[in-house]
């Protein structure tokens, strides 16, 4: 993969390859889904919940260790399973993304041993080289877990189809619930708000502090460490410069139309748990953890007897409710799919579970309308000035009830 500055991505770039020859094995989840498939391959059937996907156990956690706490995105689970995983002996490697010294460094790592887990703290919001080290993954030897993205994931076990012998060195694989990747532009139009250059930025740190953690980075022209908030502590202006930059207008369109938000083929998935009873905790971390297969559950609860996670209840209705309506609009991924061409949008070969192709309703074409727009909409400085007052209307009265709007009002006049 190379940045294309052009595209504000990450691009393939094919080498020793000519028209005309053989394209070999191709596997591209970016470009192929095919949910029932990988769901059959990996846990023997489909799931009998489609919107949570196959579960073995669910859970909210944290890691015991407090800085790992402390300076993870969420409750620091994930550095606590691989620290734990390293100590026992149970495996030799681990592949992680590292976000480097600069945003376009970000990249897939292999690392060797737990002195190393301190580079895969927080969360990274935009686009990555996850694939920089994977040839040595896949080429190498040694028993490894995989971290990554429920897409990242999903390739992980198409290939292991292609590559039993990569199957036998697996161990565990850790999914990031996800919300999308954002083209660099978008991360640079919220900074400037701040007076912040994106070309000015080096390191960056999107989740820093006490959870769920505001945005620190350093200033490349000066050195100086610059903290910004997210949406805590922001003001309502600020915060639609967040909503817009984060989570619409610069969303890659794959993101959009993504229907794995949480991990469906992971052992263990691991996200935040966006819930009332975990933020007035003191900006203490949580994560919610939703082990996939037996071998998931029997790790995390063997981390759990040794000290590295503790554990807390969380349910069902709970799991589903701290993800928003994001999750029920990405299961229901076909409305996408239907509406992409209006904006002149390729929708991926994707195939969701057959439960959610009988449950399209009305509000997923609406939704799918509302983010394919804007992602269609040309990002010039004329129309960014259009941005935040559709936001405003789009937060008020998309959703055409009543109730919603005069809930989304009062919050906004109370700046939540």
């Amino acid at each position: 993969m190379k940045y294309d500055g052009q595209r504000d991505q990450f691009v393939p770039s094919v080498v020793n390859w000519q028209p005309g020859d053989d394209t070999g094995n191709l596997i591209c989840p970016g470009a192929t889904m095919d949910m029932p498939a990988l769901a059959n391959a990996v846990h023997g059937h489909e799931p009998s919940d489609p919107i949570t996907g196959e579960v073995v156990a669910i859970r909210a956690g944290y890691a015991t260790d407090r800085t790992i706490r402390s300076t993870a995105a969420s409750g620091g689970v994930t550095t606590a399973l691989l620290t734990y995983l390293f100590d026992k002996g149970e495996i030799d490697l681990a592949y992680c993304v590292c976000a480097g010294n600069a945003p376009t460094e970000a990249k897939g790592r292999i690392v060797r041993h737990r002195g190393e887990l301190n580079q895969i703290h927080g969360s990274t919001y935009h686009p990555a080289d996850f694939g920089a080290e994977l040839t040595q993954l896949v080429q190498g030897g040694g028993r490894f877990a995989f971290v990554g993205l429920p897409c990242e994931v999903a390739g992980l076990e198409m290939l292991k189809r292609k590559k039993p012998e990569l199957a036998e060195r697996h161990v565990l694989s850790i999914g990031l619930f996800c919300g999308g990747i954002n083209a660099y532009g978008g991360i640079g139009y919220y900074l400037e708000g701040f007076g912040i250059p994106w070309d000015d930025v080096g390191e960056i740190d999107y989740r820093y502090g006490p959870w769920p953690g505001h945005i620190r980075l350093r200033r490349k022209s000066t050195g100086e460490q610059v903290s910004v908030p997210r949406i805590h502590g922001n003001s309502r202006w600020k915060i639609l410069r967040y909503v817009v930059g984060f989570q619409g207008y610069w969303m890659l369109p794959r993101c959009r139309m993504c229907p794995d938000q949480i991990g469906d083929f992971a052992d263990i998935a691991v996200g935040d748990p966006h819930l009332p009873r975990f933020r007035q905790r003191n900006g203490e971390g949580f994560s919610a953890i939703v082990t996939r297969t037996r071998r998931g559950e029997e790790t995390i609860r063997r981390a759990i007897a040794a000290g590295y996670v503790a554990e807390e209840p969380l349910s069902r209705e709970e799991l589903v409710r701290s993800q928003g309506y994001t999750l029920d609009n990405r299961r229901h991924c076909e409305a996408y799919g239907r509406v992409a061409p209006w904006f002149g949008l390729k929708y991926p070969n994707i195939k969701v579970y057959g439960a959610l192709s009988r449950s399209v309703r009305f509000r997923h074409y609406k939704y799918a309308a509302v983010d394919l727009m804007k992602i269609a909409l040309p990002k010039n400085k004329l129309l960014r000035c259009l941005y935040i007052p559709w936001q405003v209307f789009e937060y008020l009265f998309i959703t055409f009830a009543p109730r919603v709007f005069v809930e989304r009002l009062s919050r906004l006049l109370r700046n939540r």
